[in-house]
């Protein structure tokens, strides 16, 4: 009886087939077989090695032979390993594109039959080409001939409508030339009358001072009633004819603006309920009524009429609401003019409601617009104006502080550093400094008026150069301006004795003239400054 380990031998070995018993002989044999092969048709071929080099296009593809082909022949310059592998590829190759070409017949037919149906269809659709070529070429040539005749047609007309419009344009010159000339003319007329009877004041003067030294001695008594007789014949008609002409012609001679100020310890009343005096007042407070000051204003008190009201000591032209009636200081019933002021600086303030509450008294701020002027302001052609508040937002002007102002040693200085009594680099004497509260303005810009004059501030900025069409900044298209992205928080302007000053070579209004240019009371009084 065999053993469970014999068992198990047997049966491993029951499991074996063919190619396990004998399967390393079978190998071993096929491989002495093909070395076998291989020295025999390496001997072959090298025997037969010229004829097989003199029928070599025939021979070289033979299996016997492509193994051998580089020791059999190779050329000059490319070892045998290189050309029997070269040999080797140019005879697949060969073998496989007789075997390709046969095989992908059925494919190549298949593709010709479709390149024939797409060369069907690409001559029918050439075919709709044509006709429809035809067709646009016929069109083109009835829209050319309609053209023409119509260009025929329009060229006479547009001739027509250029010489009416150039008819037009010269009218438009000639009155405007006219205009001018006559503006002109007034203002000739009017510094002429101004100087002729500046000249005959200062001969009545001197007259009146020879009269007087004439008076003093006894015996001239006589001769001094004779010209004193004299000079009130010549004085009265003259004062009569100078009181027409100053009212006609306005020849009062330049005056600096009239000043709208206050005493600089005024009292104010806060929106707390605390009391401020005006000179400490800053822009961006409150007055009573939530009041927001948007500027504050301080001008040379020099030359002012100043007159007592109710505890307020006030220049004589602020405006001032009396029973429900506006009207300058020095006509309310209860003010008193001032015989003797010896301040060196009057204030003022711009609110955002536009009014001055003192001692329960309500006055116009520096603008002193009520009413009729404030309606008209909201019905500006520039902006929509709703609201008291957005005239400061909308409609004020003002620079950023570093802006350059020529002063008259010939040197420049920022804006925020100009002072009361400075003289600026074309004369003019500023009498008065404002400064903005720039929060509340928005839309403050970049301004761009040409290659030397590059500024910021407020929307509103009053020019007073003929070199430029716009009259403000609010005219400006966005080729002009460009608006900031970081605004100022303070803005800064001017008030001079000529009512206008330079940045660069521009000349600018005053600060004045960003309210007063739209109104048209003062608007035409504004164009005769530029163009004149």
């Amino acid at each position: 009886m065999d053993s469970p380990g014999l068992k198990n031998i047997k049966k491993m070995y029951e499991k074996l087939n063919y190619f396990d018993q004998y399967g390393g002989s079978l190998i071993l044999f096929i491989i002495i077989s093909i070395i076998i092969f291989i020295i025999i048709s390496y001997c072959f071929a090298m025997v037969n090695a010229q004829p097989i080099i003199e029928d070599w296009p025939n021979q070289r593809c033979k299996p016997n032979i492509l193994p051998f082909a580089g020791f059999i022949t190779h050329p000059d310059g490319t070892s045998a390993f290189d050309y029997t592998q070269e040999n080797f590829n140019y005879c697949i190759q060969n073998i496989l594109s007789s075997i390709t070409g046969t095989a992908v017949s059925p494919l190549t037919f298949i593709t010709n039959a479709l390149s024939a149906i797409v060369d069907q269809i690409k001559n029918s659709l050439q075919g709709i080409r044509a006709m429809f070529d035809k067709i646009r070429t016929s069109m083109a040539a009835v829209s050319k001939e309609i053209m023409g005749r119509l260009i025929n047609l329009m060229i006479p007309l547009q001739q027509i409508i250029i010489s009416f419009k150039d008819l037009v344009g010269k009218i438009q010159g000639v009155m405007t030339a006219g205009l001018f000339t006559l503006l002109g003319s007034y203002y000739t007329l009017k510094s002429l009358l101004g100087a002729i009877a500046q000249f005959i004041v200062i001969i009545l003067i001197g007259l009146a001072v020879t009269i007087a030294i004439l008076w003093i001695v006894p015996f001239t008594w006589g001769t001094a009633a004779t010209m004193t007789a004299v000079f009130i014949a010549i004085a009265i008609p003259f004062a009569i004819i100078l009181s027409f002409m100053a009212e006609v012609f306005d020849l009062t001679g330049y005056k600096i603006p009239k000043i709208k100020c206050f005493d600089k310890n005024t009292l104010i009343v806060m929106d707390d309920g605390s009391s401020k005096k005006i000179s400490e007042i800053k822009i961006g407070e409150l007055l009573q009524n939530n009041n927001e000051v948007t500027a504050v204003i301080k001008v040379e008190a020099k030359g002012s009429i100043m007159y007592y009201l109710e505890g307020i000591f006030v220049s004589d032209s602020h405006i001032v609401n009396y029973k429900n009636e506006w009207m300058p200081v020095y006509k309310h019933p209860d003010s008193i003019k001032v015989a003797y002021y010896n301040e060196q600086y009057l204030y003022c303030l711009n609110t955002t409601n536009k009014t001055i509450m003192i001692n329960n008294i309500i006055f116009t701020d520096w603008d002193e617009i009520y009413e009729k002027d404030i309606q008209e302001i909201k019905s500006n052609k520039y902006f929509k104006i709703n609201e008291l508040s957005e005239i400061h937002g909308k409609l004020d002007g003002g620079f950023k502080g570093s802006t350059p102002i020529k002063i008259i040693n010939g040197k420049y200085r920022e804006i925020q550093n100009i002072i009361v009594g400075d003289i600026l680099g074309n004369g003019e004497k500023v009498y008065g400094i404002v400064k903005i509260n720039g929060k509340n303005i928005k839309d403050q810009f970049k301004f761009i008026l040409g290659d030397n004059l590059v500024f910021e501030g407020g929307p509103n900025l009053v020019i007073c150069d003929k070199k430029f069409p716009e009259n403000s900044t609010l005219e400006f298209n966005k080729n002009k301006k460009y608006k900031l992205d970081d605004n100022h928080n303070k803005l800064y302007h001017l008030l001079t004795d000529t009512t206008t000053f330079y940045i660069c070579d521009t000349k600018f209004h005053d600060y004045n003239a960003a309210i007063d240019f739209l109104l048209e009371k003062n608007r035409l009084k504004f164009l005769s400054m530029k163009y004149v």
